[in-house]
């Protein structure tokens, strides 16, 4: 397990390891010049590879849930060891446990980090051999960060990336998120039945983060509560843009802008937690942070109202999608 470290001139500092080609950590700086971090992740080194809340990892070969751990592709059907009765985030075996390689680099615009590994025909029950490269930039000029995923198998399989980073844009202060100020740019999400999405729809005034507004302003709602126990719902984005999310904290003033080339976000609030000391010296509580997982559409091969499975990546074909966090 290694460890690897950017910074930029704006003290953006970013800790990436080789387990799961993660994020341990981001800091930024805040309104009154504190350098600190704005994602919560184990305090304990050592505590990262093994914990099991997916802090910072990259998700796959299939983030979210796979309804019953199995799905039939080409005819066949092929089974996910998992835990989760639904194969989650791609199973026992994932790519967020495996050690990656890596290399370290840095060109005119940006420091380098590019994670590779090649995960072998039915490993964690996908078909097909395939080559993964995760590449972290952080720009000099610009004070961003982007994950870029680069992929092909010899296989048709499923493949549907993502990071699991747990956002705090005050992370070290103890607060959760409930006040943080939350926008994305989707009017349309998928109903949740049985941690399984089933359906799409409009997003109600429950859902809704069209018009941005507190995380804890419905999140309370009996009907939110009682069924997913807090957010964890895949949103639909209206359109491409440069700011699909906005994440923003009024006592840091810290704004966290996300974009991507993929079609959907999981927004999931820290609603199940595990016993492990955290970097706001605290253990882990419910609400303390946010994961904006963008991604296709989770199950979708197991979806009927889903005509579109981009989940599917096809023999040969190249797999490339990314995600950009830009700090202000």
């Amino acid at each position: 397990m290694s460890f690897i470290e950017l910074k930029n001139k704006y003290n953006t500092e970013v800790i990436l390891c080789t387990i799961g080609a993660s994020i341990v950590d981001i800091k930024t700086t805040d309104n009154l010049g504190n350098v600190s971090s704005i994602i919560t992740t184990p305090k304990n080194k050592d505590d990262f590879p093994k914990a099991t809340s997916y802090f910072g990892k990259t998700i796959g070969r299939t983030g979210g849930r796979i309804s019953n751990s199995k799905f039939i592709l080409n005819d066949v059907e092929y089974t996910i060891p998992s835990n989760d009765p639904n194969g989650l985030h791609g199973g026992i075996d994932s790519l967020s446990y495996k050690e990656f390689s890596y290399k370290v680099r840095e060109d005119d615009d940006a420091y380098i980090c590019e994670f590779s590994i090649e995960s072998p025909h039915l490993e964690s029950g996908y078909p097909g051999n395939l080559s993964l490269d995760v590449i972290y930039k952080l720009y000099k000029n610009e004070n961003k960060l982007t994950i870029n995923y680069l992929a092909t198998s010899d296989m048709d399989t499923l493949l549907n990336l993502s990071n699991h980073a747990y956002f705090n844009l005050n992370a070290e202060s103890g607060n959760n998120i409930l006040e943080h100020s939350l926008y994305i740019n989707s009017s349309k999400m998928e109903s949740i039945k049985n941690a399984i999405p089933s359906e799409i729809v409009t997003c109600n005034k429950l859902y809704s983060f069209k018009n941005p507004h507190q995380i804890k302003d419905y999140l309370f709602d009996e009907s939110i509560i009682n069924n997913t126990n807090g957010y964890d719902h895949p949103y639909i984005f209206d359109s491409n843009s440069n700011e699909q999310i906005i994440l923003f904290d009024n006592v840091t003033k810290r704004k966290l802008t996300v974009s991507t080339s993929y079609p959907a976000v999981v927004v999931y609030t820290c609603n199940y937690t595990e016993d492990i000391i955290m970097n706001n010296n605290r253990k882990q509580k419910q609400y303390d942070s946010i994961c904006l997982e963008c991604m296709y559409l989770p199950n979708s091969i197991n979806s009927d109202f889903i005509n579109d499975k981009k989940d599917i990546l096809r023999k040969d074909k190249v797999y490339n999608e990314y995600i950009s966090y830009k700090f202000n």
